[in-house]
């Protein structure tokens, strides 16, 4: 947003915080029921809207649970989904869902692990309740769960990206705080993602806001994958001249990551985020080449691969989208502490270690 359109909005942003200093606070002192799932919570969420890599965080996690032989399951809002009703996808288990009713983050958490519950409901209590009773679970992981007061939560990680903009930025609508950041010193754990980024005056201005323990993570590429589910190796498109789009909150970082693996961007589309793309969006980025190959991220990706009709068009055959996976720079044992505690403090019968 713009400085001059952000002044216009800077007295909305004062209301927004007293709002949401006001919700806290009736949370807080137990003016507002919190409700407690039979079995341990972990959220994953941060203080600003979008773009600080809470999809990929919440699937590190359930590689470390399904490792361990726990019974994961996901809770999800569907952030700029089309139905406001209960949608449960387990593919493995008899349960699918189209991708405009689950949502865009959570189809992707269900097409990675087919075996894993993923619910969506704006009460993700109720959600936790129906999947404890379809399918069974032992954990669950709260995406994008920092601000969801309503439901106990055992752990909270939450995350920060590296331009620390979360911590020096306006309220919404001026600015994407949506989160106070004294809050942060309720987190269990302060998530820096791209960590190859951070220098340590960075780390010592968070300190400043949280005394909490830390871990430092980066977001690494490790191939493509195309409409049909095959995958390529990044030298396989490393050299090439494409078309590149994204509609993510954070588009700058995908095209320099292009530019970074010698991938030559011949023709760029940005697009909204959460954007659900037609067959005019899928002409417009190829612009008419019949030559050119386009590139992605996945989470767009599952917008377009997922969609029966749009899946069909023969451009989206030269669609590629890279895929990315957490990488542990420091502190792993944190969460790893974290895991093992908040399953002893529920006297839950399975040791997590």
């Amino acid at each position: 947003m713009r400085s001059g359109l952000r002044g216009i909005f800077v007295p909305l942003s004062s209301l927004y915080g007293a709002a949401i200093s006001l919700r806290n606070f009736c949370y807080d002192k137990h003016l507002l029921e919190i409700k407690k799932l039979p079995f341990p919570v972990i959220s994953v969420g941060n203080i600003s809207v979008g773009g600080s890599g809470k999809t990929p965080f919440v699937m590190f996690l359930l590689e470390k649970f399904l490792s361990r032989g726990k019974k994961p399951a996901v809770l999800s809002r569907g952030y700029k989904r089309t139905a406001d009703n209960l949608v449960i996808s387990c593919p493995e288990r008899g349960a699918e869902a189209d991708v405009q009713t689950l949502g865009d983050e959570p189809s992707l958490i269900s097409e990675t692990f087919p075996s894993v519950p993923v619910g969506v409901l704006r009460d993700r209590y109720k959600a936790g309740l129906a999947i404890i009773e379809r399918f069974g679970a032992d954990v669950f992981i709260l995406d994008d769960g920092f601000q969801n007061r309503e439901l106990h939560r055992d752990i909270d990680f939450v995350l920060l990206n590296n331009s620390l903009s979360d911590l020096n930025d306006n309220y919404l609508p001026a600015g994407n705080l949506r989160d106070s950041r004294s809050r942060l010193r309720q987190a269990d754990v302060i998530v820096l993602t791209s960590h190859g980024d951070w220098s340590v005056p960075a780390e010592k201005f968070i300190k400043s806001y949280s005394d909490k323990r830390m871990i430092g993570i980066s977001y690494m590429p490790y191939d493509f994958v195309d409409r049909a589910g095959q995958t390529h190796s990044l030298g396989e498109i490393a050299g090439m001249s494409v078309a590149a789009f994204s509609g993510i909150a954070k588009p700058e970082r995908f095209f320099s990551e292009l530019q970074t693996m010698n991938i030559k961007i011949q023709r760029s589309s940005i697009f909204p985020d959460h954007h659900w793309f037609d067959e005019y969006d899928i002409d417009q980025i190829f612009g008419g080449d019949e030559d050119l190959i386009a590139v992605t991220t996945e989470k767009d990706s599952a917008r377009i691969f997922q969609d029966v009709e749009l899946a069909e068009k023969e451009e989206v055959k030269r669609i590629y989208a890279l895929r990315e996976k957490a990488v542990i720079h420091f502190g792993e044992e944190h969460v790893d502490d974290c895991l093992s505690n908040v399953f002893a403090s529920r006297k839950d019968n399975e040791v997590y270690a």
